[in-house]
């Protein structure tokens, strides 16, 4: 399993972490992946569901709330319930905890922005991956 954290400088502004989603589902569908993008709140959800939706006009990701849409899913969903079962390609945990059942996925991405707090939850899940074994990869990205 490949896990990378993807870092974006403190200054970064709040709509920089939901850019470097949109960005990397983006490059993950170009490559013929399906992803699960894991959020904390129902909210959050829905504010990536829209911003999949708005986030380049030339562009398209195909997705949907787990839950809602058609069957077979699209390549990307988006959930902020545990991930579900079939779903074992690319994980991205925007999540305060380790997303339960992470360690079925080929890959997790974690995205570090915003306030110390939020700093100190990617510290706790990079430390928590290590503990278990995996190799964990970082990425500092500039905004």
């Amino acid at each position: 399993m490949e896990i990378t954290f993807y870092v974006l400088p403190p200054e970064a502004p709040l709509s920089a972490r939901a850019t470097t989603v949109c960005r990397l589902t983006e490059k993950a569908l170009k490559q013929k992946r399906q992803v699960l993008i894991v959020a904390d709140t129902k909210a959050e959800a829905e504010a990536l569901d829209e911003a999949l939706w708005t986030f380049k006009a030339e562009s398209f990701i195909p997705h949907h709330l787990v839950g809602d849409g058609p069957t077979p899913p699209p390549p990307v969903r988006v959930t902020w319930q545990a991930p579900p079962a079939e779903c074992r390609d690319i994980l991205v945990n925007l999540g305060a905890d380790l997303a339960p059942g992470f360690e079925r996925f080929n890959r997790v991405i974690e995205i570090v922005a915003g306030t110390d707090t939020e700093r100190e939850q990617a510290r706790e899940h990079w430390k928590a991956y290590k503990r278990q074994g995996y190799k964990v990869d970082a990425h500092e990205l500039a905004v």
